[in-house]
C-alpha cells in the first residue's frame, strides 16, 4: 500500500479515465508522434523476422478473422492478435525506443521498452471500436505514461532479479490503453489494471533468443485480454497493485509510491526524462559504446587491419546485460559488446543488415570479435547507473592509443533524432515492405494524427 494509504491501483485508474486529449502538453503530443512513426517503423522492420513469422504461423493454426491490421501483412484478426503478432514484430530486431530513467538508483536503458506494448495494444483496439486518430494519441499518451510511471516506482529488485519490464510492465500500459478507447470507467480499470498484474510475464534468462520479442507481444494481447474480461464482469481484487500480496510488493518488493503519486502526467515521461528512439537494432546500453566507437573510426579513418585490440571499459548492469562474448546468431549478437564494436570496425555500420545470421557467423567477423575485450572499469562502476558510461580504447598495431568516453547516443532526449534521421529510420525499417511514397504518406498522416476522423486512414496503408 502506498505510504499515505492511497490507492497506487486507485490513483491510476482515475489518471487514465481522467485525462483527455486537451489535458496533455503539446511538446507531449509531438513526441508522442515520433513514437507513433518509430514504432510502426519497427514493426515492418521485424515483419521478416523469424520469431515473427512463427507466431504468425501459430495463429494462422487458429482459424481466426477479424477487423485489425497485422503491420506489414494482409491479415487482419481479432485485436489481442494483431496485437501479439504486431508487438513481436515490433521487438523482434530490438530496434524499438527505451524509457529513460529518473531516479539516481535506477538502471538507464534498463526500464522498459515502452512504445511497443501500448501501440501495439492501442492500434487494433482503436480498429476494434472504431476510434478517431486523436482518440488513439490519447490512448497511446497514456499508456505510455502508465508504463513509464510503474516502471519508475517499483522497486529496482524487479528488474535486477531478472523480470523483463517490457513484458512484466507493458502489459499495464497495453490495459491503459485498451481501457481508454473502451472508455471504461474507474473501477472497471482498476479491475483491468488487477488482471494484468496476474497475467504480467517476462524473464531476462530470455535475452539473445526468440522469447524475448513474445515478451513485447504477450503484454499487448495481455494488455487488450484483461480489459476484456474486465469490461464484459470479470473481476479480482479492486487493489491488486497494492499491499503485501499486490504486484509492486510481490514482484518488486516494495513500491516508490512518490513516483506516481502526483506524478502521472507531470511531467510526463515523454518529455522529462524523455524517452530514447535507438539509432541501431540491438541492446540500448551498447548504442552510447558504438556512437563513440564510429566516431573513432570516421575521426582516424581506422582500418579494420591496422587495429590490434580494442578495450571497452564499462560498468556491471552493461556487462551483465550484453553477455555473449562470442555470439553464434543475430539474437545473441544484439546482446554482444564485441559484435557491436567488432562489425562497425569492419563494415562501418550497424543497422539492420549487419544484423542477420549469416553476417554474425563470417570468419572475419568471428575473428574481429576476438580482438574487442571488455571489462569492469571500477571508477565508472563507482558513478553509478543512471547514465550508460564506458571507455573505449582502440590500440593500433602502430602502438597508437585512441580513446573516447561514452555518456549518450543519438536518439536520446541529450541527442534528438532530427525529423530527416527519424524518416531514414523508418525507410531503413519499411525496405521491402512499403513503397517510398507511401512511406511519406504515412508520416504525413501520423504527424497529423490528430486531426484524422479514423484510424483507419493510418492503417489501410499499413498492410503489406
Amino acid at each position: 500500500m502506498a505510504a499515505d494509504n492511497r490507492s497506487l491501483t486507485r490513483e491510476l485508474a482515475e489518471y487514465i479515465h481522467g485525462v483527455t486529449y486537451e489535458n496533455i502538453p503539446a511538446d507531449v503530443i509531438r513526441r508522442a508522434k515520433e513514437a507513433v512513426i518509430d514504432g510502426i517503423g519497427v514493426t515492418l522492420s521485424g515483419y521478416n523476422a523469424d520469431c515473427t513469422q512463427i507466431i504468425r504461423q501459430y495463429i494462422a493454426g487458429l482459424g481466426l478473422s477479424g477487423k485489425a491490421t497485422v503491420i506489414g501483412g494482409a491479415q487482419t484478426l481479432p485485436a489481442e492478435y494483431a496485437a501479439l503478432a504486431n508487438g513481436v514484430s515490433a521487438h523482434a530486431l530490438d530496434y524499438d525506443d527505451t524509457q529513460i530513467s529518473a531516479l539516481p538508483d535506477r538502471v538507464y536503458g534498463l526500464l522498459t521498452h515502452p512504445t511497443t506494448p501500448v501501440l501495439s495494444a492501442a492500434i487494433p483496439v482503436a480498429e476494434q471500436v472504431g476510434a478517431t486518430g486523436r482518440d488513439t494519441l490519447t490512448a497511446f499518451c497514456i499508456g505510455v505514461e502508465v508504463a513509464c510511471k510503474v516502471a519508475e516506482a517499483i522497486r529496482p529488485y524487479h528488474y535486477q532479479n531478472g523480470f523483463h519490464s517490457t513484458g512484466t510492465i507493458g502489459i499495464f500500459g497495453a490495459a491503459a490503453a485498451a481501457a481508454k478507447l473502451h472508455g471504461l470507467g474507474p473501477d472497471l480499470i482498476a479491475q483491468a489494471l488487477g488482471i494484468a498484474a496476474s497475467k504480467s510475464a517476462g524473464i531476462r534468462v530470455a535475452f539473445g533468443t526468440m522469447t524475448k520479442p513474445y515478451h513485447a507481444g504477450a503484454a499487448a494481447q495481455g494488455g487488450i485480454v484483461a480489459t476484456e474480461l474486465a469490461r464484459i464482469g470479470y473481476r479480482t481484487a479492486p487493489e491488486a497493485m497494492d499491499g503485501p500480496w499486490g504486484y509492486f510488493q510481490v514482484a518488486g518488493s516494495g513500491v516508490d509510491s512518490e513516483a506516481i503519486q502526483g506524478k502521472l502526467g507531470n511531467p510526463y515521461t515523454f518529455v522529462d526524462p524523455g524517452v530514447s528512439i535507438k539509432p541501431y537494432p540491438c541492446g540500448s546500453l551498447s548504442h552510447p559504446s558504438m556512437d563513440a566507437m564510429l566516431d573513432l573510426i570516421l575521426e582516424h579513418d581506422i582500418k579494420p587491419d591496422d587495429v590490434e585490440e580494442v578495450r571497452l571499459g564499462t560498468t556491471s548492469n552493461v556487462l551483465a546485460a550484453l553477455r555473449y562474448a562470442q555470439p553464434t546468431d543475430e539474437l545473441e549478437a544484439k546482446f554482444s559488446i564485441p559484435f557491436c564494436m567488432g562489425i562497425l570496425l569492419l563494415e562501418r555500420q550497424g543497422g539492420i543488415a549487419q544484423f542477420t545470421d549469416e553476417t554474425v557467423l563470417k570468419p572475419d567477423v568471428q575473428e574481429m570479435m576476438g580482438r574487442v575485450k571488455p571489462y569492469l572499469h571500477e571508477g565508472l562502476e563507482a558513478l553509478g547507473f543512471q547514465r550508460i558510461r564506458s571507455l573505449i580504447e582502440v590500440k593500433m598495431r602502430d602502438g597508437t592509443v585512441l580513446s573516447k568516453e561514452a555518456t549518450t547516443s543519438r536518439g536520446t532526449p541529450e541527442r534528438p533524432m532530427s525529423a530527416e534521421e527519424l524518416a531514414g529510420k523508418f525507410a531503413d525499417c519499411a525496405q521491402g515492405l512499403m513503397a517510398d511514397g507511401v512511406q511519406r504518406q504515412v508520416i504525413e498522416t501520423i504527424y497529423g494524427l490528430d486531426e484524422v476522423d479514423s484510424i483507419n486512414s493510418l492503417t489501410s496503408m499499413l498492410k503489406g
